[in-house]
């Protein structure tokens, strides 16, 4: 499942804290609101979510996602004659 279809039944106020797992390392992206959440991010598979983190006395959850690493680019080098 991609992270856009996972968070699209949260509420805009609560937070989704993401990390990124490559080769057995976890790498923190960050927390932000869903509402503020844009970019390539949104296309990456969820590899694990864990339960919310309950911060209703706040008026926010805190939703845990771990997303698979983003793949490297290749670009050919070619030498200008």
């Amino acid at each position: 499942m991609k992270l856009y279809e996972a968070i699209k039944n949260l509420p805009d106020n609560d937070w989704v804290d993401i990390s990124e797992i490559k080769k057995n390392h976890l790498l923190h992206i960050g927390r932000i609101t869903k509402e503020l959440l844009r970019g390539e991010i949104l296309g990456r598979e969820v590899v694990k979510h864990l339960s919310a983190v309950d911060s209703s006395e706040r008026g926010y959850n805190i939703y845990r996602f771990y997303v698979e690493a983003r793949k490297k680019r290749f670009t050919s080098l070619t030498k200008a004659k």
